[in-house]
């Protein structure tokens, strides 16, 4: 099997701690507890700082959506672009659940929403940082769709949807984590299901 690096212990570690506790509950000496390092050094010497660290955990799991919102975005606007709303939210919803064997992939959503609260200006720079903004490009892509209503509507509903659709994806990874009520999150219905109630929120 393949040796975890150091690095890559602390930053699981941190991840989970992170998600099950909040950023700001979580100190240096647990993360490297966790993370199994017996030197507190350890986790200064590879991130310098618990700020420098979380950083580098939204710009991975970033990068980890983004990389695929971006490659189906462009794919899409090679056949002429989206013809419905629905094929756009498929790539901004799905993309946000990463597949691999990284155990951060089943926290990823609840890293940032933690981060949305506790470091925002360190999620607006993780998801620009990556693929000319494919989350932004989506927004600008459903808008389009509801160029019906008013604008202040719009903005609005795209936050609410936001905040339905991640909130949803984030109880996802906690039952399928400690492995509870996993019936429910398991599969791709789940995924099929807030793509089609999010389009509901967006256009009724």
């Amino acid at each position: 099997m393949k040796k975890t690096k150091t690095a890559d212990k602390i930053k699981i570690a941190a991840q989970t701690l992170f998600a099950d506790n909040g950023i700001e509950a979580v100190s240096v000496r647990e993360i490297v507890h966790a993370a199994g390092q017996k030197n507190m050094a350890s986790l200064h010497y590879y991130f310098k700082t618990k700020e420098a660290l979380v950083k580098e955990l939204l710009l991975d799991a970033s990068k980890a959506m983004e990389d695929e919102r971006t490659i189906l975005l462009d794919q899409l606007e090679k056949q002429g672009g989206p013809a419905t709303l629905i094929e756009i939210l498929n790539i901004f919803i799905k993309c946000a659940v990463v597949s691999g064997d990284d155990p951060r992939n089943l926290s990823n959503v609840r890293l940032f929403l933690l981060a949305s609260k506790e470091e925002p200006k360190l999620v607006s720079e993780a998801i620009k940082a990556h693929s000319g903004g494919a989350f932004f490009r989506c927004l600008d892509y459903m808008r389009t769709f509801m160029q019906h209503l008013e604008p202040d509507v719009i903005e609005m509903r795209l936050s609410l949807m936001q905040v339905y659709v991640f909130h949803s994806l984030s109880i996802r990874e906690m039952a399928l984590t400690n492995h509870r009520q996993s019936a429910l999150w398991e599969g791709d219905r789940l995924l099929e299901e807030l793509v089609i109630t999010a389009e509901g929120l967006l256009l009724a």
